[in-house]
């Protein structure tokens, strides 16, 4: 019996997450399915890739993590599994997994070409389900990724560039945002640690909104003003106390986001 978690982008409007589950359940009856998410936009790796590294340390050793955010679904491109952690990850080859192989780069890496733990009539258009699915109850019920496939160079695999914020030659961190939640807040992949090595004196700019400094929570901050704070993802976020960052900036997915060093007093920049 295993712990099986579920990214996809399928929303909830169709049947395609229940008929993953049903596989998976046909193969293994005792594994623990968790939706993680069903919300990713359609077709938004990144998302995915930033989705998957904020989430997989929350949960125990040998979990398995079906991740089904597949453009390229029907083509030649891979699907994978990552052993990272001591836990599981099944996805395809396109750049979700680009955040954990950059942490782990020597990370056991396998390309999933044995066909005797996929369906036996494997769609085009559904890997998720006739492929990832069964793999991950197989693996749940103790088959060793070892029988999945051969294993390949983690270096071969696709990776997406200019995931994480860059260093600019002015010392300005330029980033994005990566995700809006429900609560209108603005998730940067701008990452903790980068945003503390740049030390205490800087200024947040997102449009037309200026924000010096952090805060520690959302309350901090007057109600309906904006702030800066590290989020539970461990990245820069963007909110509005009592309200919407999201309609405050009139923000969208992929706007720039710029962490600015300010002078000190003597007009020396920190």
């Amino acid at each position: 019996m295993g712990i099986i978690t579920l990214i996809t982008d399928f929303g909830r409007q169709d049947e395609y997450v229940g008929l993953m589950k049903g596989v998976m359940l046909g193969i293994d009856p005792a594994a623990r399915i968790i939706d993680l998410t069903h919300a990713i936009d359609p077709q938004d790796v990144a998302q995915a890739a930033f989705t998957v590294e904020s989430a997989w340390r929350y949960f125990p050793e040998g979990t398995i993590h079906a991740v089904t955010v597949d453009p390229g679904v029907g083509t030649e491109r891979a699907m994978l599994c990552l052993e990272f952690q001591r836990q599981v990850f099944l996805a395809p080859d396109n750049g979700v997994l680009s955040l954990l192989l950059d942490a782990e780069p020597r990370a056991a890496l396998r390309r999933l070409d044995n066909s005797d733990y996929w369906r036996c009539a494997v769609s085009r258009t559904f890997h998720g389900r006739d492929v990832l699915a069964p793999v991950a109850a197989h693996l749940s019920r103790g088959v060793e990724a070892s029988a999945l496939g051969p294993a390949i160079d983690p270096a071969r695999a696709v990776r997406i560039d200019d995931l994480k914020a860059r260093l600019q030659a002015n010392g300005e961190l330029r980033g994005r945002i990566v995700h809006m939640d429900r609560f209108g807040n603005l998730i940067t992949n701008i990452d903790a640690g980068a945003l503390r090595s740049r030390g205490s004196s800087w200024e947040v700019a997102i449009g037309s909104g200026r924000i010096r400094g952090l805060s520690g929570t959302y309350a901090e901050a007057e109600s309906g003003a904006l702030l800066a704070l590290i989020g539970s993802r461990g990245y820069l976020e963007i909110a509005v106390n009592s309200g919407r960052a999201m309609d405050f900036l009139s923000a969208r997915r992929g706007d720039a986001v710029r962490v600015r060093p300010l002078p000190d007093k003597t007009g020396t920049r920190l």
